[in-house]
């Protein structure tokens, strides 16, 4: 668009700091229009670190195994699973993200791949899932965890504050059935 350009005299002129000024166009022109996040998203494996510590104090990490719960056309990977009358599937989710859509579409993606696979063995799946840091995404976490509440086989939603409760939970499971097995 021609409009947009504007003819004038050729002009110079000194400045005493050019590499401020360029600091201070940047400023104004670029950077002020970028979303300011003061706190970056976290990562599953920061939300399983939380759950590992209360686990490892109950002498459970110990018993976990990755389990791949398999059907004819699909399958899920667990990194993280315990076996006595049925597999124990643990997941940690991180669900502070930075965008709304993307909490939702992790729930999402969770509730499908569970849906396709429930055919399978019997297993049950704990969902260890930590809140977004963002007060804003909070509706957006409270509405994933009633999408991820629509997994179709037992299941269990964990939030960080209950990490020493589902530790002791799982710590008596583990004992109960080595007791059992014994």
């Amino acid at each position: 668009d021609d409009s947009s350009w504007q003819w004038g005299p050729v002009g110079g002129g000194m400045y005493g700091d050019p590499a401020q000024e360029l600091e201070d166009l940047l400023v104004r022109y670029v950077t002020r229009y970028d979303e300011k996040s003061a706190v970056m998203p976290r990562t599953d494996d920061e939300v399983w670190s939380r759950f590992k510590r209360a686990l490892d104090e109950k002498h459970v990490t110990s018993h976990l195994q990755p389990k791949k719960i398999s059907v004819a056309d699909d399958e899920v990977e667990f990194a993280r699973a315990y076996k006595n009358e049925q597999w124990h599937c643990i997941e940690a989710l991180s669900l502070d993200l930075a965008l709304a859509e993307s909490i939702k579409d992790k729930a999402h993606r969770w509730l499908g791949q569970i849906a396709s696979v429930q055919n399978a063995e019997r297993f049950h799946v704990h969902f260890l899932v930590g809140a977004p840091q963002t007060p804003e995404l909070r509706e957006s976490y409270e509405n994933a965890l009633k999408i991820l509440a629509k997994v179709p086989v037992p299941h269990e939603i964990v939030s960080e504050e209950g990490a020493s409760g589902f530790a002791s939970r799982m710590g008596k499971l583990v004992v109960e059935h080595e007791r059992r097995s014994a």
